[in-house]
């Protein structure tokens, strides 16, 4: 009886340590949230090989590129994407290169979102 009441109350801290070896998506953190706030910035053409995972159970990393119009201002268009990340989902580290936006990106497989 204890050995089930132990692997009940266990569980959750199980599948956190799990998604944090496996550095797997957080939960309760949505991929195409973060992808639409990306793309909502001005300026800010296609984001690609977007990674967000999980360095402790409360410390959430992300990586991006974004690619901007040519003539953006590449530097307000990193200061406002770092506001609105840290603002809005409290991540623990943040790391975003911006790049100009080039045509061969809109067919390249990489630059495309994943499938899940």
């Amino acid at each position: 009886m204890f050995s089930l009441l132990v692997l009940v109350t266990t569980f959750n801290i199980l599948r956190d340590t799990m998604i944090v070896l496996m550095e797997g998506m957080p939960k309760g953190l949505n991929f195409s949230d973060v992808l639409e706030t990306f793309m909502s910035i001005d300026g800010v053409v296609r984001v690609h090989n977007l990674r967000v995972w999980a360095l402790s159970p409360d410390k959430i990393a992300l990586a991006a590129h974004l690619a901007v119009k040519p003539g953006a201002n590449t530097t307000t268009v990193l200061k406002e994407a770092s506001r609105r990340m840290y603002k809005k989902y409290n991540f623990f580290d943040c790391t975003l290169q911006i790049e100009e936006f080039e045509t061969q990106m809109e067919s390249c497989k990489q630059c495309q979102p994943p499938e899940c």
